[in-house]
């Protein structure tokens, strides 16, 4: 063991492998010395200008990269460790709606932004290279075959990338040129309809539609310009809204105006016409309308128009106090103690409460059971446990539970939560899947309530020696 060596065990410890090929190494470590998760990654020593200018780079999009090393003709890179699943993994167990599509677009183009500033091409954007928190914040990882744009390039001198997701001209096809930020675009745009599904046809259809258009020339020439184009689109959107609120409160306005017209001087006119040929003199019919408007007094009489009171005995009957009790029900003071204005989701594994972040490691796994297709298998008897505390400032009416365990689903309709109030839930995980083949394995916890939004709890298990 020589002194590089000696110094990356004595600073960090290896938690869990998440690859290892002849191609790339990425692993999950501890900063002894900084105290944090990281990951370590193997990179060709050509991606140390790429790494490098990231180093520099501060978005909040792009992992921070803490250390570079050479060794042995390779890179190694310590860069921040992303808490969080992929768009591809998220995708299993939620279907994502044009709202959240947009908002994670608009992180895209942000983070695609500062690349483009300094003429780094990431060249494989797809679901799995994404990361989404808990948050929904977006991170985009995997910079192995990203490439610095040179002006003087007729081509890229590789020709790598997802197939699918990847542009034509990244592989050297119709001779188009070598790739740029027109490429990323392309690959954005792809990755979008993905996530929204073939038959998607809402109002940023054109948008991706021009983001994956064949030849560069015809797509948008910065992610700056798809910015402006959604800005676009919901300008035009509010346009709409507005003009179809105008529209009914001008129906609104004037309907009824239009009903009582109707109703009050319609029979005048009509015996106006019918009396109006018996009628012998100019005078007379000048005067005659004057005469039959006067019955409108008595139509508005206050005697007519009058509403009935009821009757004094009513009130008492209705027993309205019955319903007082439930100031009662509601513990006082105890969301002031806690302003955090939210449902909080807690899970606890076996009675020991999992961390805040979303990767939940298992230890002892070696011993667990599989199915037919080599899954391994949470043992009998394993279960976790949902605290739920409301501090939302609003009563869970009809409030239902959602757990999918890898493949597995199942619903709990559980009793009102009131503002204030907690509610605990078993859930059991024995014979469910815990990890397919020492991957990733998911639970998903969805708690649905009468007027409220969804509330999401996301861990994934992660199997480690």
């Amino acid at each position: 063991m020589d002194s590089f060596e000696r110094y990356l065990g004595d600073t960090y410890d290896l938690v869990d492998t998440l690859k290892n090929s002849e191609r790339s190494f990425v692993a999950v470590v501890y900063d002894k010395r900084a105290k944090r998760l990281c990951t370590m990654k193997q990179r060709e020593l050509n991606s140390l200008p790429i790494y490098r200018t990231l180093k520099d780079l501060d978005n909040p999009h792009i992992p921070k990269i803490y250390r570079l090393f050479e060794r042995d003709g390779k890179l190694i890179v310590i860069e921040e460790h992303i808490d969080g699943q992929t768009l591809e993994e998220f995708f299993i167990y939620r279907q994502i709606d044009e709202a959240l599509a947009e908002e994670i677009l608009l992180q895209l183009c942000d983070c695609l932004a500062a690349l483009h500033e300094k003429n780094i091409i990431h060249r494989d954007l797809k679901p799995s290279n994404i990361m989404l928190t808990e948050k929904n914040f977006v991170k985009l990882i995997d910079f192995g075959i990203a490439r610095i744009f040179k002006p003087e390039s007729l081509s890229d001198t590789e020709l790598l990338g997802t197939r699918g997701y990847a542009p034509p001209e990244q592989f050297g096809l119709f001779d188009f040129g070598q790739t740029d930020r027109r490429s990323d675009i392309y690959a954005l745009g792809v990755t979008m309809k993905t996530l929204l599904g073939e038959d998607y046809d809402g109002q940023l259809k054109k948008i991706f539609d021009k983001c994956t258009a064949l030849e560069p020339m015809q797509r948008f020439q910065s992610v700056e310009e798809i910015v402006t184009a959604l800005a676009r689109n919901k300008k035009f959107a509010l346009i709409k809204k507005i003009s179809a609120a105008m529209l009914a409160g001008v129906m609104i306005f004037f309907l009824p105006q239009v009903v009582n017209f109707r109703e009050t001087f319609q029979p005048e006119v009509q015996s106006e016409k019918i009396s109006a040929p018996v009628e012998e003199s100019p005078s007379e019919k000048i005067s005659a309308p004057v005469e039959k408007v006067q019955p409108q007094e008595k139509f508005f009489d206050e005697a007519s128009i009058k509403i009935p009171t009821l009757p004094q005995t009513s009130l008492p009957e209705m027993n309205l106090p019955t319903f007082e009790p439930l100031p009662e029900i509601t513990p006082p003071a105890v969301h002031d103690e806690k302003s955090s204005g939210e449902v909080e989701l807690k899970l606890f594994l076996n009675g020991e409460p999992t961390s805040k972040e979303h990767m939940v490691y298992l230890y002892g796994w070696q011993d667990w059971s599989r199915d037919n297709y080599g899954q391994f298998l949470f043992p009998d008897g394993w279960q976790a446990q949902l605290h739920v505390e409301n501090h939302s400032g609003k009563d869970l009416i009809n409030p239902r539970i959602a757990v999918n365990v890898g493949r597995d689903k199942k619903s709990f309709d559980i009793p009102p939560i009131l503002n204030g109030q907690s509610f605990d839930l078993d859930i059991p995980l024995g014979g469910k899947m815990a990890s397919p083949q020492k991957g990733s394995g998911h639970l998903q916890i969805i708690l649905q309530a009468s007027g409220v939004p969804q509330i999401f709890l996301n861990k994934t298990f992660r199997l480690v020696q």
